[in-house]
């Protein structure tokens, strides 16, 4: 009799345990779908306003919420820090474009760029597999460098390594940023006063786009034809300051002030 009524409170307390177990179980799958649907809603707002960045407003509240995304993304497993570095690859890109874009003088851009690269080493970190830490470091880092010459020279390394490693892992058939990676190569080496190779930046502008969607291509395009081709520059400039930017909205905002930046620029000697 003893036994069996021990037996019974063995029972009872293994299923109370089970039941524990099973309702722990429970509110920790809970709070990963509530969280996950918490960033994914972040995600949401944020890509939104993103989408409306020529509004500075727009830009900076985008940023306030990935910022509040990265908080609430827990920092214990592979998984997670995949998430965070793709939260801060979005934070380096709009850092990026709030330097470029809406900056109202260079230490305001120095500010930016910095954060951005930050961002973009960090994420670099957290997921080396994904092309878009080592890209936007390297894009807040060399634009930091047009800027502050003595600030590049002291990176210059981490530059070219960031753009090595963001190339390895370019898709040719997709590439990241409208090809933004054969872009920047093909620009940093255009020669100019003691610096260049006219070879390797030809080499990269043969895999660039040379397509409207973003003028930016068109712009170093023309830059680097400028060297050896000026036909070839002038019908690239041409093309770009024609362009119909309506065609594509989702660039349209880049598209407009590399517009106007080129029709200034070439204006007088495509007349």
């Amino acid at each position: 009799m003893k036994n069996l009524i021990m037996m019974k409170k063995i029972a009872f307390f293994s299923l109370s345990i089970l039941c524990i177990w099973t309702l722990n179980g429970s509110y920790a799958i809970a709070g990963d779908t509530s969280l996950n649907i918490d960033i994914n809603n972040g995600f949401k707002n944020a890509r939104e306003l993103y989408s409306r960045r020529e509004n500075r407003e727009n830009l900076k509240s985008a940023i306030d919420i990935y910022q509040n995304v990265l908080k609430q993304i827990p920092d214990n497993s592979e998984n997670y820090n995949k998430k965070r570095a793709e939260v801060l690859i979005e934070l380096s890109r709009c850092y990026f474009k709030m330097a470029e874009y809406h900056a109202t003088d260079n230490n305001e851009k120095a500010t930016w760029f910095e954060m951005g690269e930050a961002c973009g080493r960090e994420a670099t970190s957290l997921d080396p597999k994904n092309v878009g830490g080592y890209y936007w470091m390297a894009q807040n880092l060399g634009e930091h460098g047009s800027i502050s010459k003595f600030y590049f020279l002291k990176r210059k390394k981490d530059f070219e390594e960031a753009l090595r490693k963001a190339e390895a892992l370019d898709n040719p058939q997709k590439p990241y940023d409208y090809s933004g990676i054969n872009r920047t190569l093909a620009a940093y080496y255009t020669p100019r006063f003691m610096w260049g190779n006219l070879n390797k930046a030809l080499e990269y502008a043969k895999k660039m786009e040379d397509s409207p969607r973003y003028l930016s291509n068109l712009s170093v395009l023309a830059d680097l034809y400028w060297k050896s081709d000026k036909e070839k520059a002038k019908k690239y400039a041409k093309c770009a300051i024609n362009a119909d930017l309506s065609q594509f909205p989702e660039t349209q905002f880049e598209n407009s002030f590399q517009q106007k930046t080129l029709a200034e620029k070439w204006g007088k000697l495509l007349k």
